[in-house]
């Protein structure tokens, strides 16, 4: 709760803990947190979207906050006031960590029930994440791993400082921890190998390019975005599907010796599915030779496909 009220208000924690107003005070720094750093239509979006009611949106939006620990980034923002950093890069910084805010806390309040807890989400999610975030970049597949330094890249380019900027650029990717994590614990796996599985197969399969293409779709109206955000959420959970057969069919904690063998495990498990595998990755082929940039129609025709491949990898 600390983290949304100003620093200066820090030596006050205890009386605030104590005060007899306290529960709404908490209840005016998150609303007021909420509508700031999500925007004023996140709360009434987020709910519809995720058919969850105000509970769940709040519940939701606290754990992602903690679960990346978006207050110390929010804070090492903050604190480039007055340090030389021009408004422009500090601006950009907090929109990114902003729209990764917004991401986690819909993907939490779409999985997480009504029950849960903060504190049961940010206990089953915030290990994954502070490892995936140690590991850098190096675990993301080659397409995350570009977009990520081109962000980093228009970061520093703006004027932030070179740290940070990478810091916050990466947190975009690492939005896929808590599928990751969920993968893990289903197979008793390590958290890294199954992390190098599922971005593995994200690039052999055009999961991160579908879902980079269809983060550029213009949308019209809060309908063609939840569209659109459909869409994606198809394209996170086949691949997750696609990643739980290659671990399931291979040793386990395979690609612990490092993303090669992730590779090659994600290689071996798709070579006797050539027959299934081929023709979607032909459609997806085709149409980024064509020249012509994607469309919610191309892409929903090859989810259609890539729907097919994951029902067979899960019967």
């Amino acid at each position: 709760m600390e983290a949304y009220f100003p620093t200066a208000l820090r030596p006050y924690a205890e009386a605030m803990r104590a005060h007899r107003l306290r529960r709404e005070i908490i209840a005016t720094g998150l609303s007021n947190a909420i509508i700031d750093i999500g925007g004023p239509t996140f709360p009434s979006r987020l709910m519809d979207a995720a058919g969850c009611d105000a509970k769940g949106l709040v519940t939701a939006f606290e754990a992602a906050w903690r679960v990346f620990r978006l207050e110390e980034a929010w804070a090492a923002i903050t604190a480039l006031d007055g340090a030389g950093a021009p408004a422009a890069a500090q601006l950009a910084l907090y929109q990114e960590a902003a729209r990764v805010l917004r991401r986690q806390a819909y993907w939490l309040a779409r999985q997480a029930g009504t029950d849960v807890s903060v504190q049961t989400l940010v206990e089953a999610y915030r290990p994954a994440a502070d490892e995936m975030r140690a590991e850098g970049l190096a675990v993301l597949s080659p397409l995350e791993r570009r977009l990520a330094e081109e962000r980093a890249q228009g970061f520093v380019e703006a004027g932030a400082p070179q740290a940070l900027a990478v810091d916050i650029a990466a947190l975009r990717a690492l939005t896929s921890t808590s599928d990751v994590a969920d993968l893990a614990l289903a197979a008793g796996w390590a958290l890294l190998p199954a992390g190098r599985i599922y971005h593995q197969v994200g690039a052999a399969f055009g999961f991160d390019r579908l879902r980079a293409a269809a983060g550029g779709l213009w949308a019209a109206d809060s309908y063609e975005r939840q569209a659109v955000r459909q869409l994606i959420e198809d394209f996170l959970a086949e691949q997750a599907a696609v990643a739980r057969s290659v671990m399931a069919g291979t040793e386990r904690d395979t690609g612990r010796g490092g993303v090669e063998e992730a590779h090659a495990a994600v290689r071996a498990w798709a070579a006797p599915r050539s027959a299934g595998i081929d023709p979607a990755l032909r459609l997806i082929a085709n149409i980024e030779a064509s020249g012509e940039p994607w469309s919610f129609a191309k892409l929903t025709i090859v989810n259609a496909a890539l729907r097919q491949l994951a029902a067979q990898a899960t019967g």
